[in-house]
């Protein structure tokens, strides 16, 4: 029996407690003079983006300017990441193993570090949708591949509508990236998620609140009891 849900995901503040690529600068920006002035402008980028202020593209073109990231601060970073795994998403995870096929981690994020931390929980054909890194011949990060529609402002609502999901779809997530999945009619419902950061202008526009996955969970099984 197929599910009558599909549930999408997003990864940076949601299924970990932070931003992966504030994480990575402040590994990969080496001027002790200058890291913390770097690190708050890109933090400041971040939230411009997620509050839906610039376009995503800006932002990270904006915060890719700032580091010198390379494929080594990457691969050193990824035991951090595991360690950052939300609580009650583990809590549950039994609820996720069940219903591994309905759902869909799509992020402005990076696949290679999701992929990593999500097979760290259980090893699984997760359906993983984010950016990809683009290295130089000296493993710099030089940008993201380019055709990717999660590059691009308004590219989670792009992907989410290739998918064809012919069923309800829930949107759980901190950022208005998120949001616009609902707010251009692709997703049925729009839980916002504040475990690890509340945004006034994604909350204003939420169907419910979450503070942690049971509250994701529960929603689900009321409106979907008898697939639980």
């Amino acid at each position: 029996m197929s599910s009558k849900f599909s549930l999408i995901l997003d990864f940076d503040s949601t299924i970990i407690g932070l931003e992966t690529l504030e994480y990575l600068a402040d590994v990969s920006i080496k001027n002790p003079s200058k890291k913390q002035e770097l690190i708050k402008k890109i933090s400041y980028y971040t939230s411009l983006a997620m509050n839906g202020d610039i376009t995503f593209e800006k932002s990270l073109d904006l915060r890719f300017d700032l580091m010198k990231l390379n494929r080594s601060n990457i691969n050193a970073s990824i035991n951090h990441f595991k360690n950052k795994i939300d609580n009650s998403f583990l809590d549950n995870i039994n609820f996720f193993k069940k219903n591994i096929d309905s759902i869909y981690v799509v992020s402005g994020g990076f696949k290679s570090i999701i992929h990593s931390v999500l097979n760290s929980i259980f090893k699984a054909d997760w359906n993983i949708y984010a950016n990809k890194f683009v290295f130089d011949d000296k493993d710099n990060v030089i940008g993201v591949e380019k055709g990717n529609p999660l590059s691009l402002s308004g590219g989670k609502v792009k992907l989410v509508k290739s998918l064809n999901l012919n069923n309800d779809i829930i949107v759980v997530g901190d950022g208005y990236t998120d949001y616009e999945i609902k707010k251009f009619n692709v997703a049925k419902y729009f839980l916002a998620y504040t475990a690890h950061v509340k945004r006034d202008n994604v909350v204003k526009n939420a169907d419910i609140i979450c503070n942690d996955f049971y509250d994701v969970i529960e929603f689900i099984n009321k409106k979907y009891i008898n697939l639980i």
